[in-house]
């Protein structure tokens, strides 16, 4: 298939399309790409060197699965050249390149009795005429765009941020959901998502916060969620920290799943955005293959702390489309949390959850530590020594 052709497939459009500057070629061979520094140029230049098929990655690649093009028509590929370089040059089973290459294993996935293209039932919760997600009584979830650096194959959102210009969010969607936000005094949580609300420029950033300050003053905690950092953490400049402190976000959820995407690059940057004064978490996915191991997760949260990144969710992966066979059953996730509970540091354990189907919410999984057994309170710890704690019934005497 032709390279050059290839650099053309489903072009960004739509109010909300990245920034995507055409002159910027593409690295073909290994030796560029890894000479390749991604310091040494604009952020949204390298948006534009990003590989859209496994056949442009597999010329810096080896091993790389052939799938049938119609594999995009179901969900497309893009992966930066940062996230390309952190990929082992010959493993299939490399953690990254199983989060972002596509498989044999989607159009399985796709067949499967429980798949949904919209688990979490988000449309349904959808304010019509709106991009915001309103299922919580106090708090919305305000999708900003449908664009993203980089497409992870297991993406609960896959239904509007593959072929995202065929679904663009524009001026009146946000100008809507503005004057939703603005007009309902309740609301006192807003979590900008999409998509990757860094994608935007600092200027359409800055506006879109400013908008929420001034217009929702009732807002009293202010989020982002992004994997932007992650996978081009030269995405945090100077000039976005002063937009995030400039409106007082409150929070920036990241997303790291292994502790091969914590590279030296993310740590400096993410020692910038700390200066920001706002507080970052973690947000993680369990994976079949990729993290559902007790050292790879104990690795994972121990090196989030220490860059001060809190892990704060570790979800279930979703049962979506494409990305089913990353699912890790109910049994396995409670050993991992055994596996992790009491063997790190207390602040290093996210919850563990699972989103319920058609939009129940986030329901925590937790082993049972403490229960009533024929009269008694038993309590354990992590390593399964047991006391009872009889004070702790109903009806007891203090």
């Amino acid at each position: 298939m032709n390279i050059e052709a290839l650099q053309t497939r489903h072009p960004s459009s739509g109010e909300d399309a990245a920034p995507r500057v055409v002159s910027c070629r593409k690295f073909y061979d290994r030796e560029s790409l890894m000479a390749y520094d991604p310091e040494s140029e604009d952020w949204q230049k390298q948006l534009a060197r990003r590989y859209d098929t496994h056949f442009e990655i597999a010329q810096v690649l080896n091993n790389v699965e052939d799938v049938p093009m119609s594999t995009y028509e179901t969900f497309d590929m893009k992966v930066t050249p940062y996230l390309a370089q952190l990929m082992d040059r010959d493993d299939p089973n490399c953690p990254i390149r199983l989060q972002y290459l596509p498989s044999m294993k989607e159009s399985l996935s796709v067949r499967m009795e429980h798949t949904l293209a919209d688990e979490l039932g988000e449309a349904e919760h959808t304010v019509p005429g709106t991009s915001v997600v309103h299922r919580y009584p106090r708090r919305v979830l305000f999708l900003v765009t449908t664009q993203c650096a980089s497409f992870c194959r297991y993406c609960t959102r896959s239904r509007i941020v593959s072929h995202s210009g065929e679904r663009a969010i524009g001026r009146a969607d946000l100008d809507a959901s503005m004057a939703y936000i603005a007009g309902n005094k309740e609301i006192e949580d807003v979590l900008l998502s999409g998509g990757d609300p860094l994608v935007f420029t600092d200027r359409k950033l800055d506006e879109l916060l400013g908008r929420i300050r001034s217009e929702a003053p009732h807002v009293r905690f202010l989020r982002i969620g992004s994997r932007l950092p992650v996978q081009l953490p030269t995405r945090i400049t100077p000039e976005l920290c002063a937009v995030i402190e400039k409106h007082d976000v409150q929070m920036v959820n990241i997303h790291i799943n292994h502790s091969k995407e914590i590279t030296p690059l993310l740590r400096s940057r993410i020692r910038m955005l700390r200066r920001t004064g706002t507080m970052l978490g973690n947000q993680s996915v369990l994976l079949k293959g990729i993290n559902d191991d007790v050292q790879v997760l104990r690795d994972l949260f121990m090196d989030c702390v220490s860059m001060g990144v809190r892990p704060y969710y570790l979800y279930q992966n979703d049962q979506t489309l494409q990305g089913a066979h990353f699912t890790v059953p109910l049994s396995r996730m409670l050993e991992l949390y055994e596996g992790v509970r009491g063997w790190i540091s207390g602040p290093a354990v996210p919850t563990f959850v699972i989103d319920g189907l058609g939009g129940l919410g986030k329901m925590p999984v937790i082993p049972t530590y403490v229960e009533e057994r024929e009269g008694h309170i038993e309590c354990r710890n992590y390593k399964q020594e047991r006391v009872r704690m009889d004070y702790l019934r109903d009806g007891a005497k203090i």
